[in-house]
């Protein structure tokens, strides 16, 4: 079925989920501003003039990585490599000490999927922060990296997730989904978890209790029906658990990467990908 402003509207005035045809009629017009005035319709039923925002720190205890995403500008393969680095847990104190001010509310951890490490490792740096900076929530370990862990430590999600909230794990970053599409996974990270794994381990966090953020990048060689599509599946499993506090665009950035030829998202671009999203993500 075709999709129209006129009826598209009359959705939004409802409440009515839209479609995934909607969505990429939306994303591929031309008439911005009525895109935006949908989304803030929408924008303004969910939270009035109310913006919510936290202060936190980003810590990376590890940038070696064994994927080898093509849009990465982060990672290094190996130990040794140059710019390649590995906190100790002394070093993770002191990196967080120098850095907090009062008022931080949470510290937000993702790294490499590192061989060299054992899973200790990410307890004891849980543990230290809970004990020395309690103040702090813990929001730490993407999906690909619970995944590596269970593959790596042979784990279920589940004993990965009781061993980590037991350390003090709070809630989970939303990085690594990138775009779920096969076609387009298989050309920028075909070597870490994909799209079925990335949402199962968040279906299995819901489960534990934690909540967790969930994203999307944008910008690459994506199509509009797979943006579409991406946000139709996170819709779907936040009707089923509801534990996705927040959704996150990611635009792409193409310093220090493989794709440093590909032109970045424009701002016409980031407006749309952001109404799109406002309206496909009616329940997160």
């Amino acid at each position: 079925m075709s999709s129209n402003f006129n009826d598209i509207q009359e959705k939004v005035a409802s409440g009515t989920p839209l479609s995934i045809e909607d969505g990429i009629f939306l994303l591929t017009s031309d008439d911005i501003l009525r895109v935006g005035q949908l989304a803030n319709q929408v924008r303004e039923r969910m939270h009035g003039d109310v913006t919510y925002y936290n202060w936190n720190l980003h810590l990376n205890s590890t940038n070696v990585c064994e994927a080898d995403c093509i849009f990465c500008s982060f990672a290094r393969l190996e130990e040794g490599m140059p710019s390649a680095y590995t906190m100790n847990i002394d070093d993770a104190r002191q990196w967080i000490g120098d850095r907090y001010q009062t008022g931080m509310t949470e510290i937000h951890i993702v790294n490499g999927l590192n061989p060299n490490l054992p899973f200790q490792y990410y307890e004891d740096l849980l543990r230290m922060i809970a004990a020395e900076f309690p103040q702090l929530h813990i929001k730490a370990f993407t999906a690909v990296e619970i995944h590596y862990f269970a593959k790596k430590f042979d784990m279920s999600y589940r004993e990965v997730f009781e061993r980590l909230i037991a350390a003090g794990l709070g809630s989970m970053p939303g990085g690594g989904a990138e775009i779920f599409a096969e076609r387009a996974r298989k050309k920028l990270c075909r070597d870490k978890a994909n799209a079925e794994e990335w949402l199962e381990v968040h279906r299995q966090a819901h489960l534990a209790g934690l909540k967790s953020n969930c994203t999307m990048l944008y910008g690459t060689v994506e199509t509009p029906e797979e943006i579409c599509d991406h946000l139709i599946r996170l819709r779907e499993l936040q009707a089923e658990t509801g534990g996705f506090q927040v959704f996150i665009p990611l635009a792409f950035h193409n310093e220090g990467n493989r794709l440093k030829g590909l032109p970045e998202p424009t701002g016409i671009d980031d407006l749309k990908v952001i109404a799109v999203s406002r309206l496909l993500l009616d329940n997160i």
